[in-house]
Parts: structure tokens; C-alpha cells; sequence
């Protein structure tokens, strides 16, 4: 991926960014679009905490894919 550096003034515009923007030109032709890195949480925002899913982990049982297959009434 080729990198461009930008300028402080447009390095603040973009890290107050919430969400994906695209970037136009004065003329408001556009360049393409730019999605900001998220810096807090995790990438895939999961609504589970820690501790929650360390107990899901943890969880213990189930059935052979072989009973839940026959359950459904695979053949």
C-alpha cells in the first residue's frame, strides 16, 4: 500500500473522524475515501465482556456434529 503524509491541520480534521468520510477536492471531485483506525474497544466490537466470554470458554458439553446432523434430519 503506498503511504502520503498530510499536513497537522488535516491530521486533526481527520482523527476527530467518528466514522468513514470520503475526501473530495475544492472542486468536489472525489479522491477516495478514508476510514478512521479505532483506537478504543476492539475490532470487532463485541458486546461481551472479558469475563463473560473467559465463561463461555470454559463451558463444558455438547453433542457430536454426527447427533445434531441426525437431529435435523440429515440423512
Amino acid at each position: 500500500m503506498n503511504r502520503i503524509t498530510v499536513g497537522e491541520s488535516l491530521t486533526h480534521q481527520l482523527e476527530s473522524l467518528a466514522g468513514p468520510v470520503e475526501l473530495v477536492d475544492e472542486s468536489g471531485r472525489s479522491l477516495g475515501h478514508f476510514v478512521p483506525r479505532q483506537t478504543e474497544g476492539t475490532s470487532d466490537n463485541c458486546p461481551l465482556t472479558e469475563d463473560e466470554l473467559r465463561a463461555m470458554r470454559a463451558e463444558q458439553g455438547g453433542r457430536p456434529l454426527s447427533e445434531i446432523w441426525k437431529s435435523l434430519g440429515a440423512k
